[in-house]
């Protein structure tokens, strides 16, 4: 599946920006979001179908607007069943424990830490919007795509889009924005999550006051085209999204309250097959100590139609607050 083909397209259909549009002009002030970005939270969004989407992220982007936020840090997903060759045999030799080690250090290391594109502008499906850039070699673990590692990438391109579309409906300067797409940040040889340390000490060096930090991460995969035959669970579809909730509910206590990194990636990987499992490394380093999260919104988007195959196939559509203590 081109998921990036079939994400633009679906945001260039009439219906989808007459219906963000609608979302747009029925939001009211948003008390909760406001308070969590003036205290500093990364606020996390899906970026599944439109129609999944629409509410949660415009409940972030009127935010941003709203409050005057002057530059946007918004760490994106690499997904590596996206990624060209060669990049796409680094990530495969870097998790095979088959490999001799120094192979699988080389492949890690094209692969670790955060890509930034090489542009002056992002181009969306409404408009562009400016994209701020790092100085080549800056920032310790962050590096400006020059390979074409993100030519197919997609994790950020509808809130992109929306951004675009809500500035260009108010007659708004559109935020200036820094996508930040996070690769490996746990060394397969050693465990170390050093690579998450680096992507810390880069929001902790350019977050200002009038900076928000925002990420991407369908947290949970799950069913036909997602599990295993052998680890599909005994549950009936409607026991799914309480399931996934409360086991989102105690990864992210993993991650982000207790710090045990090592275990959140764990079950990150295997049992929610989380976007976010080299991201939310990143950010517990960032928020520290005692950090707290909040699930806002959590429901199952069915992915069945679009992936053509049997139920269960679902993909999680969640709102998710990151929150230093």
């Amino acid at each position: 599946m081109d998921w990036k083909a079939y994400y633009r397209n679906e945001m260039l259909e009439l219906a989808t920006k007459a219906y963000l549009e609608g979302l747009f002009s029925s939001l009211e002030q948003d008390k909760e979001i406001d308070s969590l970005l003036r205290r500093g939270a990364i606020l996390s969004f899906p970026h599944t179908a439109a129609h999944y989407i629409g509410p949660l992220q415009a409940r972030v982007v009127s935010a941003l607007y709203r409050l005057g936020i002057k530059h946007v840090i918004a760490l994106g997903v690499l997904h590596t069943s996206t990624l060209p060759a060669p990049y796409d045999e680094h990530y495969r030799a870097a998790l095979d424990d088959e490999r001799p080690s120094s192979r699988r250090q080389e492949a890690y290391a094209a692969l670790q830490g955060g890509f930034v594109p090489d542009c002056r502008v992002i181009e969306t499906a409404f408009g562009t919007i400016p994209c701020e850039g790092i100085a080549n070699g800056q920032m310790e673990g962050v590096r400006i795509d020059r390979m074409g590692v993100l030519q197919n990438e997609f994790s950020l391109d509808s809130f992109f889009s929306l951004m675009s579309l809500y500035a260009k409906a108010r007659k708004m300067l559109p935020i200036p924005v820094l996508p930040v797409y996070v690769g490996m940040t746990r060394d397969p040889v050693s465990g170390s999550f050093a690579a998450a340390d680096d992507l810390a000490g880069l929001l902790q060096s350019m977050v200002t006051p009038d900076t928000a930090v925002v990420t991407t991460g369908d947290i949970v995969h799950y069913g036909t085209a997602y599990t295993p035959a052998e680890k599909m669970l005994d549950l009936d579809e409607e026991e799914l999204e309480p399931f996934f909730r409360r086991e989102c509910e105690r990864i992210f206590s993993l991650a982000i309250t207790k710090q045990d990194l090592d275990g959140a990636f764990h079950d990150s990987n295997e049992i929610l097959r989380s976007d976010q499992r080299y991201i939310l490394p990143a950010i517990a380093k960032y928020l520290g100590q005692n950090a707290e999260f909040r699930i806002l919104s959590f429901s199952l988007s069915d992915y069945s139609q679009i992936l053509e195959t049997a139920r269960p196939c679902v993909v999680a559509s969640a709102l998710v607050a990151y929150s230093p203590a």
